[in-house]
């Protein structure tokens, strides 16, 4: 019983963390910009792949959050199967 409880609190732990790295994303975007515009080439691109990896890391826990909420849903047992 312990356990289903946990279970549909993981599915937002993921969701909240998915946002929290969409917003650090966003920042080093911002700070891409920003090196752009002060002809910091270099230091630039380096912030718009920490971007991106960010990015990939908020799919990746939007995805997590959203099996967990399947896992969660099918453990009820409410489902028509055979």
């Amino acid at each position: 019983m312990r356990f289903v409880s946990y279970g549909k609190i993981k599915e937002f732990i993921y969701l909240g963390l998915g946002i929290a790295l969409l917003i650090v994303a966003y920042q080093f975007f911002s700070m891409a910009v920003a090196y752009m515009g002060k002809a910091l080439v270099a230091t630039s691109a380096l912030s718009a792949l920490i971007g991106f990896t960010f990015i990939v890391a908020s799919i990746q826990l939007f995805r997590l959050s959203a099996i967990a909420k399947s896992v969660s849903e099918g453990e009820g047992g409410g489902g028509s199967g055979g």
